[in-house]
């Protein structure tokens, strides 16, 4: 270990969680081309999800009494209105993650903003709020993105994966809240046949080793004071199995004084009161 890392370690704080799920539903590549709507067991697949995960998931959570953040696709707020409604209700912060889950980069600047005013008038139509925070499905975006984002309301991204603390944009008026691959469900416990992402993947993961990975990140990253957000798919971790393992988790991080689980938007309201600067 560097001193320079010894003397973050010694003047560390409490490290940061933001138990995030992107409920992505259906939506995705096959939905905006329109494949989704041949193959129907694709779009079963993805709504798994809000049948079945997000009711077993708002369970855990409040069993817990502790608060997450759902980035959601308007069109699974369009689908899901009830549903999403309750995710409010009980505390939950609901954030943008595009229309129907579209990438954003590569799209010229008209795309996105109609994109992100489609979204925004769905929040404030279906939840009667607009979206504060906003996670860039597959965290890509194009240079128009970040100031379309201010342009439309929000005031936070959790898209990048550059860091382990909060940060302001350059020239922008946007709090960054990175979120790390490592935390992505996807990568270790989704096997979807194609068009569902990631393609290519042959094999699901243990689930108890992987879960005792996080802890393992959460540990480091509590020795230095940073903050940690997951990158967590209701259709994927909401399974029952993983659900268990989920709900030990959360307790284990709730049992802990050096740990604090908070919304997105509060790590962002921290940021710009000062007292989460990186």
């Amino acid at each position: 270990m560097t001193s320079a890392s010894r003397t973050t370690r010694a003047d560390a704080v409490s490290a940061r969680v933001v138990l995030a799920f992107d409920f992505d539903g259906p939506t995705g590549d096959a939905m905006v081309t329109g494949r989704i709507w041949q193959r129907p067991g694709y779009f079963t697949l993805g709504a798994y999800g809000a049948h079945r995960a997000v009711p077993r998931i708002l369970d855990i959570l409040r069993d817990h009494g502790v608060l997450a953040t759902f980035f959601t696709p308007a069109w699974v707020v369009r689908t899901w209105p009830e549903l999403c409604r309750r995710v409010l209700e009980e505390g939950h912060e609901m954030a943008g993650h595009g229309d129907l889950h579209e990438m954003f980069y590569g799209r010229d600047r008209d795309d996105q903003a109609a994109i992100l005013r489609r979204s925004q008038d769905t929040f404030r139509d279906v939840l009667g709020r607009r979206a504060l925070g906003f996670r860039a499905p597959s965290g890509d975006i194009a240079p128009d993105t970040l100031p379309l984002l201010a342009e439309f309301g929000y005031t936070y991204s959790s898209s990048m994966r550059g860091a382990d603390r909060p940060y302001l944009h350059r020239e922008v008026p946007l709090v960054e809240i990175p979120a790390k691959s490592l935390f992505d469900d996807y990568s270790v416990f989704a096997y979807h046949r194609a068009p569902d992402f990631p393609r290519g993947l042959d094999r699901i993961a243990a689930y108890a080793p992987v879960f005792r990975s996080w802890r393992e990140e959460i540990d480091a990253a509590a020795e230095e004071g940073l903050t940690v957000s997951t990158i967590w798919h209701p259709k994927v971790i909401g399974t029952p199995g993983r659900a268990v393992l989920m709900d030990e988790f959360i307790g284990c991080l709730m049992a802990r004084d050096d740990v604090r689980v908070l919304r997105a938007d509060a790590v962002a309201a921290e940021f710009h009161e000062g007292e989460g600067h990186a």
